[in-house]
């Protein structure tokens, strides 16, 4: 169903919604109720801007899985809310003047009700009284020096935010106009052109995050105004410069080669001492089906340290890593690439880094896993439903009952498939209890081909690559979970 939204005037005082709609009227914000059911999977609401404006839009009120979409004048996605379930979605976004529309559709499930509210708010001009942007927003003389001369190019990027931080903590500490002036600037990623990557690394750093507690095991904790000029860098140190590295007992040492080497392949992947073979499924079954997105994982910051992207609840989330790695005493990478000689220059590396970004990440708090920066963090294993969206951004189906149509179907269709073994009675060549990606499926033989994540040439009574009848499938296999379309 197709409604609008008359955004009346450039000063922004009232919103007016069209009369199609029921509404609340808000100084500032609109409250638009409707329904979704099977008759009505989507309710679009378009808009015309007169100007520069910061908008936000939030639904609740759901019963079922509903989502939210913001689209631009050619229908496409400029920003998405995709959470789980009936949880509440919300986006925030900045626009300039043009026509717009944000929909509302349903997921999956039956009817559901919804309150989708509007906020809108004036953002400030470069044109008024002679004065730019960084005149009328940013309080402290040298802050705003440093922020107007790094944007003189347009962008405020990594190495421009680097300076931004460092610059507000002059006189050993950052008082409470540079922490405001820091919150603003990040506040206002998108005018200022900031990349996506930069914007929720400075987040971290600006208005913190659970992982702040500590930096290299010390305690650290998030900034505020008075932060001294150490707790500043070591932020700076953690978040952009991957200096806070997971906690192990092993000796970490410069890994020598490249991120990627002669392409992108399910066998780079090779398991080492923990058991996260549920997340190098993940990385495994991307790297099958779609390795681009293991290629858009990872920035190359061009300083020897890779931003690497996962993705919570559909929204981008970064940490950054540097090019060291655990090894043992004769040299050789202990985790994941384990047995590999650190120094060898013909190294492949973007599994090694995946894995410990995905180590750092659990101290987050969001992989379900024990929350710490150690690698021993995630020995409890985990599903490969949760590595899956955490790596491609997808909803996922978790724990499917074993059928042959239905695997076949998915992975015809493009979904990322990963299956899990029986604890106990699994043929003398399989693993038990443990995580095998789909890689390929014969339909002239009926076969599936299944990757372990221990390696290619690893054990040869436990083979990297099996070629699986549905029989011996189901003698072994206890669940398989996927990607959804």
């Amino acid at each position: 169903m197709k409604k609008h939204i008359n955004f009346m005037s450039i000063d922004f005082n009232t919103i007016n919604l069209s009369s199609s709609a029921n509404t609340n009227t808000a100084s500032k914000s609109q409250i638009f109720t409707g329904w979704l059911g099977r008759d009505n999977r989507l309710d679009s609401y378009s808009f015309n801007l007169s100007g520069h404006s910061s908008l936000n839009f939030s639904l609740d009120g759901l019963s079922v899985d509903a989502d939210l979409q913001l689209l631009d004048s050619n229908g496409s996605v400029i920003a998405g809310s995709h959470n789980y379930r009936d949880t509440a979605e919300s986006i925030d976004k900045t626009l300039d003047a043009g026509n717009y529309s944000i929909q509302v559709y349903r997921v999956s499930g039956g009817r559901t009700n919804y309150n989708l509210k509007v906020s809108q708010s004036q953002v400030a001009q470069s044109s008024q009284v002679g004065k730019d942007w960084f005149d009328l927003n940013i309080q402290d003389s040298s802050l705003r020096a440093e922020s107007r001369k790094r944007f003189a190019d347009g962008v405020l990027d990594r190495n421009d935010m680097i300076a931004i931080l460092r610059e507000a903590k002059d006189s050993d500490s950052v008082d409470a106009t540079e922490f405001t002036d820091l919150r603003t600037l990040v506040s206002h990623a998108s005018e200022l052109q900031m990349p996506e990557y930069v914007r929720v690394l400075s987040n971290k750093v600006v208005n913190g995050d659970t992982a702040n507690q500590k930096y290299q095991g010390n305690t650290l904790g998030n900034l505020y105004a008075g932060s001294s000029d150490i707790q500043m860098e070591n932020l700076i140190n953690k978040w952009f410069l991957g200096s806070d590295r997971p906690q192990t007992s092993y000796t970490y040492q410069y890994a020598n080669g490249s991120l990627f080497q002669n392409g992108i392949s399910y066998q780079d992947v090779k398991q080492g001492k923990i058991n996260d073979c549920f997340m190098l499924v993940g990385l495994a079954e991307t790297a099958v089906r779609s390795s681009s997105t293991i290629e858009s994982m990872f920035i190359d910051n061009g300083d020897n340290t890779f931003s690497v992207r996962f993705w919570h609840n559909g929204s981008a989330d970064y940490v950054t890593v540097d090019r060291y790695l655990p090894t043992n005493s004769s040299g050789y990478l202990v985790y994941a690439n384990r047995g590999v000689d650190y120094n060898n220059s013909s190294n492949e590396l973007w599994v090694a880094f995946a894995e410990k970004a995905y180590v750092q990440l659990n101290e987050s708090g969001w992989i379900y896993q024990d929350n710490t920066n150690t690698y021993n963090g995630l020995a409890k294993g985990g599903y490969i439903s949760d590595a899956l969206a955490q790596i491609t951004g997808k909803k996922t189906s978790l724990g499917n009952g074993l059928n042959f149509s239905s695997i076949v179907d998915a992975f015809n269709s493009g979904q990322l498939i990963g299956l899990g073994t029986k604890l106990t009675g699994v043929a003398s060549n399989i693993v038990s209890g443990h995580a095998y990606a789909l890689i390929n499926y014969n339909s002239s033989t009926q076969k599936f081909t299944l990757f372990n994540p221990w390696g290619v040439n690893t054990n040869s009574s436990k083979p990297g690559v099996m070629e699986l009848s549905w029989s011996e499938i189901e003698s072994s296999f206890s669940y398989w979970d996927s990607t959804l379309n």
